[in-house]
């Protein structure tokens, strides 16, 4: 994995010493084989304390309340509580939970290895971790499981049920979309997971660390006959996860804690907590939830647009070409706990619309929703009204186009009859001058030709903003652009630059006034195009 890391932490001295002052202690609960003794121990244990002997998987992290904390300290034998619980390790976790008070690291693993080898997995793996967590694959930290699985440590961590909810949520919607077969159960309250170095008591074989090239020879080779070391403590396989990738830590020269008790003042939260954009109250859920197709025409219409089966620009997408939707916006975003774990839902009327996989998913002059992943409906900046054409595929980073009316009726046409493909649809904008992006349209390919760009001009004041960028936007010039955090002020550069590099500037330049650090600023910029490159190829970086 080419890491390295200042703090040896395989070997770290664990420690069953925890600071008196202490507020909330990190605390895990350990699993056993049904041969050594319980399956889970009926106590929490600190993550600095030694990892038992016989353990083979450790729980989620749970910070204990100092009360908590000692009153488990209190009891000689976990099991002799009064009430429902079985155990004070139960009992914890459920008030932890209730509180939100658990921190999952996030794990990935499929039991396909053997049916799929691992070179699939490997290519799962790396979709499901960048496209849908924004997480480089070569940032983890993969292991052989030792039987049947790849287990991938990813160094992001999820807090409380909500994100661990909308986490299992994504897992299974990648899996619906691709075809993949993820174990989706990992995401699930109080779930166990294997540690490093342990032997799995079928295969005798030990969970060893790997690299994504080594196919299945080179990865049972490297593993028969290995003894790898077994972390001390479970801080141990935290740091070796998260310390390694240098931006994941903060640089903390005052802090009064030495190893293993500094792991949490190392870690820079703002990058290691993963966090999703699920209570976003700018997303409703709408009025037409009933049951019954309504009998008036002009109602039902509405009705569809809310109901009816959603198309997914993203679906099937794995081996096959971009999907292309050509629709007219009908309301503002959407959710519904009974489509896609929730996802953004948009009510439209699609002129015609192709999915990944061709006449498989393909809508026809209907009116229907448009789901968009969580990065599409950040970009959403689109009206009631307004006519779109979206060019999606396996990224879930779509291309998005506001066309003339009658452009967009023609796009329709083209992804619709007997001779319909999106080859033509994505052609026929090619030659009106749209940018369909390098692989859209053949001509593309052959030819060169003037970008469309939008022009660079001020940023308007937002007055009746629809997206949530915009109503970030609006609070920022009306309350002070320092009320918004540092990713909903990322969120408003990202809309603004869209304009232009001059007119974003400007505005940010106006917002901080006296407090406008333009180093920072010309960093933020450059890394949104960078991580955008296809959405800001009209924006001119300037120094």
């Amino acid at each position: 994995m080419n890491k390295s890391c200042s703090y040896d932490s395989a070997n770290s001295n664990a420690t069953t010493h925890v600071p008196s002052n202490w507020n909330q202690i990190p605390s895990v609960q350990y699993g056993f084989s049904e041969g050594e003794g319980p399956k889970r121990s009926p106590k929490l244990r600190t993550i600095f304390e030694p990892i038992p002997e016989g353990a083979e998987t450790a729980s989620p992290i749970y910070h204990l309340e100092r009360e908590q904390y000692e009153r488990q300290q209190a009891l000689d034998s976990g099991y002799a509580i009064a009430g429902d619980h079985s155990s004070i390790a139960t009992e914890l976790q459920d008030e932890c939970e209730e509180a939100d008070n658990v921190v999952y690291p996030i794990h990935i693993e499929s039991d396909v290895y053997h049916q799929e080898g691992p070179a699939t997995l490997i290519r799962w793996y790396q979709e499901f971790t960048e496209n849908y967590l924004d997480v480089p694959l070569s940032s983890c930290t993969l292991y052989f499981s030792g039987n049947r699985s790849i287990h991938v440590h990813v160094p992001r961590f999820v807090s409380g049920e909500k994100e661990r909810e909308h986490l299992r949520g994504l897992a299974e919607t990648f899996c619906n979309e691709t075809g993949a077969d993820l174990d989706c159960g990992l995401y699930y309250a109080k779930r166990l997971f294997r540690l490093p170095g342990v032997e799995h008591a079928k295969s005798g074989l030990p969970k060893v660390e790997i690299e994504p090239e080594w196919d299945q020879n080179r990865i049972f080779r490297e593993t028969n006959g290995t003894t790898p070391d077994i972390p001390n403590s479970y801080e141990a396989v935290l740091r070796n996860v998260f310390t390694t990738q240098p931006r994941l830590t903060v640089d903390t020269p005052d802090t009064t804690l030495d190893p293993p008790l500094d792991l949490f003042q190392t870690l820079d939260s703002d990058e290691t907590v993963l966090e999703f954009d699920i209570d976003e109250t700018d997303i409703e859920t709408p009025l037409i939830e009933q049951i019954e197709y309504p009998a008036n025409a002009a109602e039902a219409k509405k009705w569809l647009q809310y109901n009816a089966k959603e198309f997914s620009p993203y679906a099937l997408a794995d081996g096959n070409p971009r999907s292309v939707a050509s629709l007219k916006v009908m309301g503002s975003g959407y959710a519904r706990q009974d489509v896609r774990d929730g996802s953004t839902l948009v009510p439209a009327y699609f002129y015609g619309a192709q999915g990944c996989a061709g006449d498989k998913f393909t809508k026809e002059q209907e009116h229907a929703p448009l789901q968009l992943s969580a990065h599409d409906y950040k970009k959403w900046d689109y009206e009631s009204g307004d006519r779109v054409v979206i060019i999606g595929g396996q990224s879930r980073r779509s291309r998005m186009l506001e066309v003339k009316p009658w452009v967009a009726t023609n796009v329709g046409q083209a992804l619709t009859g007997e001779e319909a493909s999106r080859q033509a649809a994505l052609d026929y904008l090619d030659n009106k001058g749209y940018d369909t992006g390098t692989s859209g349209s053949r001509e593309a390919k052959n030819r060169d030709y003037t970008r469309r760009r939008r022009p660079e001009s001020d940023i308007p004041p937002v007055r009746n903003p629809i997206t949530p960028a915009g109503k970030l936007q609006k609070r920022a010039e009306q309350n002070g652009i320092e009320t918004l955090t540092h990713d909903e002020r990322w969120r408003v550069a990202c809309r603004v630059l869209y304009r232009g590099w001059k007119p974003a500037w400007d505005w940010f330049k106006t917002q901080y006034g006296a407090a406008f650090k333009p180093d920072v600023t010309r960093e933020q910029f450059g890394s949104i195009i960078e991580t955008f490159p296809n959405d800001y190829n009209h924006v001119e970086v300037q120094s």
